[in-house]
């Protein structure tokens, strides 16, 4: 399957999407994920172990262009902003790889907003029957409140750029989990990898809260330096629970758009 995530403007939250959204969404135990960020402003490190990352320039696309086309695995591309997505799309495009489904992340302000019919008409003169899907990126409490300038807002006088989108297109929305920014910005990994880590922790808890309960006797005699070291795995495992259970939804909600 190939994911190209995609929009001519910056600092939408692509790469957020690419690595650790979709990775949970589409994530087969009997299929390799790879990242392919094309971006030639752009050189960021992916600390992962079940994720296969790659960032090369645009004039380098060709790299990976057969990797795509001949590959059954979960192929995901994320195109930089501005000329480097029309540059990526473009030689996609000539190079006749079929893409699965396209997804544009959007947050709420007014000049992202403004700027999705470009980058679907972009799509859809490359890809006549492109499966679209916009991704509506950090969503705190309510959608539609926050997101005005898509769906408008009648009490502010706002048209939403939503009546400009035909039936074809699909709209998903992603709340701003606090959890995955943790993974991301603390622990420094994908949410993906994460959960795979820790999931013999998760399916053996009780033999493992067992084992931490005699570690924390054994690194001190101080009681309280034994509570932090377990606490510290009890906090833990919490985590890549609600991680797992953020994943389950997140797939529910990229189901509906790939039937």
């Amino acid at each position: 399957m190939n994911i190209l995530t995609l929009n001519t403007k910056g600092g939408v939250g692509k790469s957020f999407i690419s690595t650790q959204i979709l990775p949970l969404a589409f994530y087969d135990d009997s299929k390799k994920i790879n990242v392919f960020e094309v971006d030639n402003n752009n050189n960021s490190k992916l600390n992962t172990e079940y994720i296969e990352f790659l960032n090369l320039d645009v004039n380098n696309i060709d790299k990976i262009l057969l990797d795509v086309e001949f590959s059954d695995d979960i192929n995901i591309i994320d195109a930089g902003g501005g000329d480097d997505t029309k540059n990526v799309i473009k030689s996609l495009a000539e190079a006749a790889v079929e893409i699965d489904l396209f997804v544009v992340p959007l947050l709420k302000d007014y000049e992202v907003t403004k700027n999705l019919i470009d980058t679907i008409n972009l799509i859809r003169h490359y890809y006549h029957n492109a499966k679209i899907v916009v991704a509506l990126n950090r969503i705190v409490n309510d959608a539609r409140s926050e997101f005005i300038y898509f769906f408008g807002n009648e009490e502010l006088n706002v048209e939403g750029v939503i009546n400009e989108l035909d039936e074809n297109i699909n709209i998903v929305l992603i709340n701003d989990y606090n959890e995955i920014d943790v993974i991301k910005n603390l622990h420094k990994t994908t949410s993906l990898d994460a959960i795979l880590k820790n999931l013999d922790v998760i399916e053996n808890e009780r033999e493992y809260r067992a084992k931490w309960k005699q570690e924390a006797l054994q690194i001190s005699d101080d009681k309280s330096v034994q509570r932090a070291y377990f606490s510290k795995k009890i906090k833990d495992t919490i985590l890549i629970k609600r991680l797992i259970t953020i994943q389950q939804k997140i797939k529910e909600i990229f189901k509906e758009v790939i039937k």
